[in-house]
């Protein structure tokens, strides 16, 4: 399926609300609990993108947590008109996002949970296939698959593509193994890794690693999960993310390696094994292609002056 699509059925599946904002929402144990926590602040034009794409799921065990950072940008209006479909919210300054986040795993009770930016989306189906996955066998600890970029019209720029996790790969930055907004990881296993450390810009790459050295089950499922946007005035898009995050990611080298990386680990290693992911997943290829196709378009279709 092509970004086309996929921008297609993503705007339908933002088109129309299919649920009561004013809850409460079924409870039906028989389904294992997702919890979906939502870290906001001052994101008020994609705020609601948010919300419906989580709640349009239709899931039947579903607790979601919206912690704010005291928001002045017209936010909170926008929590409380969905107030009753949350099962904690709150707005009152925060430390950053990870602060956040960890505020609302501490209210969470979900068998697995994970975070949803307020300006991120989950694609439709995402939590009825995990739940089945965590139903048909409890002893997974992270279900992960594909995601996708979006711009701020939702528009699909953007296939990622998973694989197989393997440390070597991760380690050498070939981070597309484990995208934080397409997985969902035991609750128990967060708390019991200490939640998120305060690594601003790569706290699920740090969060994965350590989730990994205690030897965890996983499921990859080859469908899309969510979408990630990305646009100018957001931390990836700004730029902000790639040159802050160079120090987490050489810490964890070194603390799994025992050593520094060097030339070699961040240039032919490092495209060694990124070679390698595209082996392990053909359709990366196509992709990949399709990206710089529809960048080239763009550019050609840029307003002269622009």
């Amino acid at each position: 399926m092509n970004s086309n699509k996929m921008t297609k059925i993503l705007k339908e599946h933002l088109g129309s609300m299919k649920f009561d904002p004013e809850g409460p929402l079924p409870r039906d144990n028989s389904w294992p609990r997702i919890t979906v926590i939502t870290p906001s602040y001052n994101q008020g034009p994609y705020l609601e993108r948010t919300i419906v794409s989580i709640h349009n799921q239709g899931y039947p065990n579903l607790e979601h947590i919206v912690i704010d950072g005291g928001s002045t940008d017209g936010s909170v209006d926008i929590l409380k008109r969905y107030s009753g479909v949350f099962t904690h919210w709150q707005s009152s300054p925060d430390k950053g996002q990870c602060d956040a986040i960890n505020i609302g795993a501490s209210h969470a009770t979900g068998k697995v949970m994970t975070w949803i930016n307020s300006d991120d989306l989950l694609l439709p189906g995402t939590l009825d296939q995990v739940g089945r996955i965590l139903r048909d066998d409890p002893g997974i600890d992270l279900v992960y698959g594909n995601q996708v970029e979006v711009d701020q019209g939702d528009r699909v720029t953007k296939r990622v593509f998973t694989i197989d996790f393997d440390m070597s790969d991760f380690l050498y930055e070939v981070n597309i193994i484990v995208n934080q907004q397409s997985a969902f990881w035991s609750l128990d296993l967060f708390r019991e890794i200490g939640g998120l450390n305060e690594c601003p810009y790569a706290m699920d790459y740090d969060m994965f690693y350590r989730m990994f050295k205690q030897g965890i089950r996983y499921h990859r499922v080859e469908d899309f999960l969510s979408a990630f946007r990305i646009y100018p005035s957001s931390l990836t898009g700004s730029g902000q993310v790639k040159s802050s995050r160079n120090d987490t990611v050489d810490g964890i080298f070194r603390d799994a390696m025992g050593r520094d990386r060097n030339l070699m680990d961040r240039t032919v290693q490092r495209y060694r094994y990124k070679a390698g992911r595209f082996i392990s997943e053909p359709r990366a290829i196509f992709a990949a292609v399709e990206h710089r196709f529809n960048q080239a378009l763009a550019f050609v279709r840029r307003p002269a002056g622009s």
